[in-house]
């Protein structure tokens, strides 16, 4: 139970234990008394419930604050977790980008050895080589 239920059912038990004793201590007669025209009726008596002694009340602060920390932690950890998901990738998307890196390493491969690439990289490094200083 939590605190604020247990505190509704002390009241409805004192409550029930107010109702029980008044019943008792009313006499019959009296009852009938009451419904006659300019009869005095009392307020019900005020529900007494008993004072929440300090120790109940010292852990149920702990408890607060406890429960305060973990949703914190809880909502900290949420957040990391979810922008450590999307950080990365998963194992299919790294299998997707190898694939898809070894396509492109082929495709620079055969355009840099085709001749007329070939040849002007030849040619730039040839001239680079015999630049005077």
């Amino acid at each position: 139970m939590t605190h604020q239920t247990m505190d509704q059912h002390l009241a409805r038990t004192a409550q029930t234990a107010q109702t029980a004793q008044t019943a008792q201590t009313v006499p019959a007669n009296s009852i009938n008394s009451t419904n006659r025209p300019g009869a005095r009726t009392s307020a019900p008596p005020a529900l007494r419930v008993p004072p929440v002694p300090r120790a109940v009340r010292v852990a149920r602060a702990e408890r607060r604050r406890w429960v305060a920390r973990m949703r914190r932690r809880a909502a900290r950890y949420r957040v990391l977790s979810r922008t450590a998901a999307e950080a990365g990738m998963s194992t299919a998307e790294y299998a997707v980008g190898t694939i898809a890196a070894c396509g492109f390493a082929a495709v620079l491969y055969k355009i840099v050895t085709s001749g007329p690439v070939r040849s002007a990289l030849t040619g730039v490094i040839v001239k680079a080589l015999h630049v005077p200083f």
